[in-house]
């Protein structure tokens, strides 16, 4: 038997290595899954921090207090509450209507999400769709977020984007409530009066008041 030969049947006899074989193929599997389960759970804290930040943004439309936020203050105030959202203001869309007063009527927003399309030519939503309603009628509010996954190549990244957001994924966030009785008007927003320490009495009032006694 030719040297040749007999070096290729020692090669083929040895078991060094074996580790390292199991580890390129089982590592992959692993990382990915270890991955998919670290994009899932952020897109929960997502979610629901948005959820959040509607739920308390919405407050302040259906109090009105006489001063109703605009379009612009209402984005700018979910964005502060949700603090998750990186370029957050262009990043989400408001659709807001009133649900009919009929029997049988459904308090949903008809038709598929609103999201902003960051990667498009296509006009951007104005807040024509921002209807804030009268007293007394029940509104649902729907907020789409469109944002990029953290591990685009992942299957669970994979799943999450969609096309018609260039490669986004949408995060929603639906509420519904009432207005309630009184004047409403669109104003500059500013917090409702008492609505920091819960006694109808601003903190820093109340501050110059106890330095004046």
């Amino acid at each position: 038997m030719s040297s040749m030969s007999l070096k290729l049947l020692r090669f083929r006899r040895r078991d060094d290595g074996n580790a390292t074989i199991e580890f390129v193929f089982l590592f992959p599997l692993f990382i990915s899954i270890f991955l998919m389960g670290f994009e899932s759970g952020f897109y929960m804290v997502r979610t629901v921090m948005l959820e959040r930040s509607v739920d308390i943004s919405v407050r302040d439309i259906r109090l009105g207090n006489g001063k109703v936020p605009e379009f612009a203050d209402i984005k700018e105030r979910i964005c502060e509450s949700s603090v998750v959202f990186s370029n957050c203001t262009d990043s989400i869309h408001i659709h807001m209507e009133e649900v009919a007063i009929a029997p049988g009527a459904i308090a949903a927003v008809t038709g598929p999400a609103r999201c902003v399309n960051r990667f498009s030519n296509e006009p951007q939503y104005d807040g024509s769709e921002y209807n804030v309603g009268q007293a007394n009628t029940m509104m649902v509010v729907q907020v789409c977020a469109a944002v990029s996954p953290l591990f685009p190549t992942t299957g669970m990244g994979l799943g999450l984007q969609n096309d018609r957001l260039g490669g986004n994924m949408a995060i929603v966030a639906t509420s519904a409530f009432v207005n309630e009785p009184g004047t409403r008007a669109f104003a500059p927003y500013s917090p409702p009066i008492g609505s920091g320490n819960g006694t109808g009495v601003d903190p820093d009032d109340a501050d110059a008041d106890a330095d004046a006694t």
